[in-house]
């Protein structure tokens, strides 16, 4: 069971955009799968379709935009993560099922 909040991802619908509401705002997500390199991606938009920032790799227990100082991206933390500990990597097979796109919520200490 997820202790995290997280953004839902459904990979049989890739590539797509949906909508998503965070504490900081309402933004439209991206996602692409790279069949050449295994990768997943995302795009961040203003829900007028403004991009905020374009081809985010996302990586296992690395928080998506990190180091990245770009005007209207999310104060949240979003960590793509498998909180059981099991995965190595992110596939089609596990994204959205053991691997999350979980939101950094919790504070420190607390499980």
């Amino acid at each position: 069971m997820p202790v995290h909040d997280y953004i839902p991802v459904t990979p049989d619908d890739i590539p797509y955009q949906q909508e998503i509401d965070l504490d900081s705002g309402s933004y439209l997500f991206g996602f692409q799968w790279n069949e050449i390199d295994q990768s997943l991606t995302v795009d961040i938009y203003q829900l007028d379709g403004t991009p905020i920032w374009l081809g985010e790799v996302v990586t296992l227990n690395q928080p998506l935009w990190r180091g990245i100082n770009a005007p209207g991206l999310p104060t949240e933390t979003i960590i793509p993560m498998d909180e059981s500990g099991n995965e190595d990597e992110i596939d089609l097979g596990n994204l959205g099922d053991t691997v999350q796109l979980c939101i950094d919520d919790i504070p420190d200490g607390e499980d």
